[in-house]
């Protein structure tokens, strides 16, 4: 169990490090990072003008085994994400598969900020470390350092099937309170699926994001779109033909991969195109392609009570909303 956890040096005579890309660390639930200068970067593999989110990566994680009492991660906070109104930097460290504490940025603002997790233990014994990532911040892992003569070593394969979910910020995990928190990382936890989060804030539906998506190699796939075109008031037909060519992009590499599909969730902006209009889509668009890969799950059980589950904003789920959408997922997804 952590007992502390700060930021600075842990005054060891002398370390073993681990660079970042050592083969003793493994990454998964992300796509596949680049070494910049010592540090595993992640971008997210659909573009994303104006924001740079494509630099968050949602749940991410670095694994490995260590025997050591004191563990440091070495971490960086890159600036990469020029959209600061909704960051978010708290990620989670879990130990042998549970929960021990946060870690969040020592900066507050979305500097280039180096950080050291000093993670501390009762007493030296071999345990398995998982360091997820904030759901709305660019943080790199620059390696791991531990006391000698303590080791680190290889974690078994992360196991579970790869779960891949597409939406906007309502997927990405606005304004859940950290990533533990968003409705994909509580769903994969539930069903004990491996996830990548392709959420982006500000999306819209993008036909070539199917192909992008089938490139991850997915198991199955979650798809949550809709709320930007309804703020937009993108003509209904553009929403329509944009899905139906995310759809069949992502048919055309992978036909046999099921993909659930459910309306946009509730919104409290009223517009002179209904929110309806724009939540019947995804069942239209999957009558008349006729995927038998395709599984509708019905919105109304992703957001049951508006009073209670919504953010202030009308737009965007709070924790019980996230919860609340993990269990209506859930109920279909298998």
């Amino acid at each position: 169990m952590v007992i502390g956890i700060g930021g600075g040096k842990s005054g060891y005579i002398g370390v073993n490090s681990y660079a970042a890309n050592s083969g003793l660390l493994a990454y998964t639930d992300c796509v596949a990072p680049s070494f910049v200068n010592g540090y595993a970067r992640f971008q997210r593999s659909t573009s994303d003008a104006g924001s740079g989110y494509s630099y968050a990566m949602p749940g991410g994680r670095l694994r490995f085994r260590s025997n050591a009492k004191i563990v440091n991660v070495l971490l960086r906070y890159n600036g990469l994400i020029t959209r600061t109104d909704a960051r978010n930097s708290i990620g989670a460290i879990y130990i042998d598969g549970a929960f021990s504490v946060n870690f969040t940025s020592p900066a507050g603002i979305n500097a280039v900020t180096p950080h050291r997790v000093n993670i501390v233990n009762a007493s030296a014994a071999d345990r398995l470390y998982e360091i997820v990532l904030p759901y709305a911040d660019g943080v790199e892992f620059g390696g791991v350092e531990v006391d000698q003569p303590f080791v680190v070593t290889a974690a078994a394969a992360r196991t579970g099937r790869l779960m891949v979910c597409y939406g906007d910020s309502i997927t990405q995990g606005f304004w859940g309170s950290e990533v533990r928190n968003t409705w994909p990382f509580l769903l994969a936890a539930a069903k004990g699926f491996r996830c990548i989060n392709m959420g982006f804030g500000g999306r819209q539906t993008v036909g070539s994001d199917g192909a992008a998506i089938a490139a991850l190699n997915p198991d199955l796939v979650v798809i949550l779109m809709g709320t930007n075109e309804y703020l937009n008031q993108v003509p209904i037909a553009t929403f329509q033909s944009d899905y139906t060519a995310l759809l069949q992009s992502f048919h055309a590499v992978l036909p046999n991969v099921p993909i659930y599909i459910a309306g946009c969730i509730f919104n409290a902006q009223s517009l002179t195109i209904p929110l309806s209009s724009y939540q019947a889509v995804p069942g239209t668009v999957k009558t008349n392609l006729g995927y038998s890969q395709l599984i509708g799950v019905n919105n109304g059980a992703l957001i049951t009570n508006t009073s209670t589950q919504m953010n202030a904003d009308g737009t965007h789920p709070n924790d019980a909303g996230h919860a609340q959408m993990a269990s209506g997922w859930g109920a279909t997804v298998t």
